[in-house]
């Protein structure tokens, strides 16, 4: 439970229960990558988009706190927990849209549906987002990616849904996302996106299905997928890998509490099974002092940190 607990008022709780699940005292190890984090006041899962605009109008309306996460990797929550409602936008089930001139994926569907899908259906251009996990809307939140490609790259444009309450479009421009951001207004939920995507033939898609086994074999091979992690924990520093940072200030297997640095990639920190938020946040800081003493560099965190961290050192 968090530190100022939101008591809900009744008819609140029915109300969006008429839209979607609703937990009351819910641990959020239970939806991050991570698997560490205190408890959320509320956790909401809308049934869907339409779900998820009703629901937010309410909240609107009682001026209820609130936090959106999607499928909770590149996410580091506060053992503190989180006061209001977190609203979880992630679906195994959720399809997506196909039409003429158009793809659309709502912000619940899951990376590796949304590559499955639109495979199936004859396009291209999704290896990039191979093995990270996560929803859409985070991936789109994120500008997420690896060095084959990115959000942007494949995005014509967001349907947001802002802070006021209404819903609007954003075409992607240069201006509008950088690299592991999209520069989304403060406050406005991701409802989805729509992509454009290159054709391939039926030749094609079986060629690019074993493309995809083969780089989720490779990231099971580089990367520490067998204990509990948000992926790369920084940036790339323009001219530098992160990784490689690290690895040169020793730090390889270096860890704090139940936090470690991988040995198989030092851009990755690990659960080994025990760690709590502050463990992990505590390394990452410490990352950072080496690294800038070391080479007069400030890494800059890919993982976003969600709940108040300010008492940890």
């Amino acid at each position: 439970m968090s530190n100022n607990f939101y008591e809900m008022p009744a008819d609140l709780q029915k109300e969006l229960q008429s839209h979607g699940r609703l937990f009351k005292n819910f641990p959020l190890k239970d939806v991050t990558t991570f698997k560490t984090g205190g408890t959320a006041d509320y956790l909401f899962e809308p049934i869907d988009e339409d779900s998820l605009i009703k629901a937010f109008a309410v909240l609107k309306e009682v001026n209820c706190p609130y936090h959106i996460i999607g499928g909770g990797s590149n996410l580091l929550v506060s053992d503190k927990g989180l006061s209001g409602i977190v609203i979880r936008l992630y679906s195994d089930s959720e399809s997506v849209c196909f039409d003429e001139g158009f793809i659309y994926a709502s912000a619940n569907v899951s990376k590796e549906r949304f590559i499955q899908e639109t495979i199936d259906h004859g396009y291209g251009g999704v290896e990039f987002m191979a093995g990270i996990p996560g929803a859409i809307g985070g991936g789109i939140f994120m500008n997420a990616g690896t060095f084959m490609g990115s959000f942007s790259d494949i995005l014509k444009s967001i349907k947001l849904l802002t802070q006021e309450g209404d819903i609007i479009e954003r075409e992607i421009t240069s201006s509008l996302c950088s690299y592991r951001d999209m520069n989304i207004p403060k406050g406005a939920v991701i409802l989805g996106g729509y992509f454009s995507l290159p054709k391939i033939s039926s030749h094609e898609i079986e060629t690019l299905k074993k493309e995809i086994e083969k780089i989720i074999q490779e990231r099971w091979k580089k990367h520490p997928m067998e204990y509990p992690s948000a992926g790369s924990v920084f940036k790339n520093p323009e001219g530098f890998s992160s990784w490689k940072l690290i690895d040169d200030c020793g730090l390889k297997g270096f860890s704090i509490g139940g936090a470690k640095v991988s040995e198989k990639h030092t851009n990755f920190i690990i659960n080994t099974g025990n760690a709590t938020s502050e463990d992990i946040y505590r390394l990452i800081k410490k990352i950072q002092q080496c690294v800038m003493e070391k080479h007069s560099i400030a890494l800059e965190t890919e993982v976003k940190f969600m709940g108040d961290f300010s008492s940890n050192v």
